[in-house]
């Protein structure tokens, strides 16, 4: 029996990338319909990626509007984790294993080529009038900020605690560290002689980031030091990787609606970066 089927009917629906990977050959690929895909540079500069400065990831499509409406996965919180995964090609790069200022980086450019560059993240407070508006965002105008102090052989950093006078080795965290401390402190945490549940979110952070104290690896010699950490420490160790760790600089001039101040802060980003008509 003679095969009627066209070449055009036999072409697999795949784009270049997969093709090229899987080894097709170029008459079956479709043309018409590729997804067009970016390279986008990661702000670590490939220092915790074995050398990988860039990533390639293809433009959001309709499929991933079942990722981000599944109801399964909004429930378990893990929408954005699995839409890194499916719109990342290079599978060498797993998102769990990406520094979380990476993965911020190719879900704002995500964004913006899947929805645009507007974003309005709802009300907030002008710091000078004290009333709420709404801000319109240009994402466009976010710049990355990239590694310009390199770790040690371990890829860890030093820090000198002001007030306790220790020096700790701490790590920047990773994708699986992030989804740990978002199953670890949902809900909260019932303190001692306290009717309240309170966010441990501050102090399981540091217990995964530190990594040693004065020479001392012990997990619960680290633990016991967070729990004693003055406030003052805690509030110079934030500030100091904040400002040497890679990713999105998401600090942003904001012009209030109502009065006209103008000031500068950190863009907030909430459910409705990618839900932008959504009320959920």
């Amino acid at each position: 029996m003679t095969d009627n089927n066209s070449n055009e009917d036999n072409k697999i629906r795949i784009g270049k990338h997969d093709a090229k990977k899987q080894q097709v050959p170029s008459e079956f690929i479709d043309e018409e319909f590729l997804v067009p895909t970016d390279n986008i540079e990661l702000p670590s500069l490939g220092v915790f990626n074995n050398g990988q400065k860039t990533v390639e990831v293809k433009y959001l499509t309709a499929e991933e509007d079942d990722v981000l409406f599944s109801p399964e996965l909004l429930k378990s919180g893990k929408v954005l984790d699995a839409l890194l995964q499916i719109a990342i090609i290079d599978k060498d790069l797993h998102p769990d294993d990406m520094l979380i200022g990476d993965r911020n980086a190719v879900l704002i450019q995500l964004r913006r080529t899947g929805l645009g560059d507007d974003y309005n993240p709802g009300p907030v407070t002008c710091p000078s009038c004290k009333e709420d508006y709404e801000p319109d965002i240009d994402l466009s105008k976010l710049v990355l900020k990239k590694l310009e102090h390199e770790p040690d052989a371990d890829g860890w950093y030093d820090f000198l605690l002001p007030t306790m006078k220790k020096n700790i080795k701490f790590r920047f965290l990773r994708g699986a560290d992030e989804n740990k401390l978002a199953k670890s402190t949902k809900g909260g945490t019932k303190k001692k002689d306290s009717s309240y549940k309170i966010s441990t979110s501050v102090t399981d952070r540091y217990k995964l980031q530190i990594m040693e104290v004065e020479g001392n690896k012990d997990k619960i010699y680290i633990s016991r030091l967070v729990a004693a950490m003055p406030m003052l420490d805690s509030v110079h160790f934030r500030k100091y990787v904040r400002e040497i760790a890679p990713g999105v600089d998401f600090n942003y001039e904001f012009t209030c609606k109502g009065c006209g101040y103008r000031y500068e802060s950190d863009v907030p980003l909430n459910y409705r970066l990618f839900y932008p008509n959504a009320d959920i």
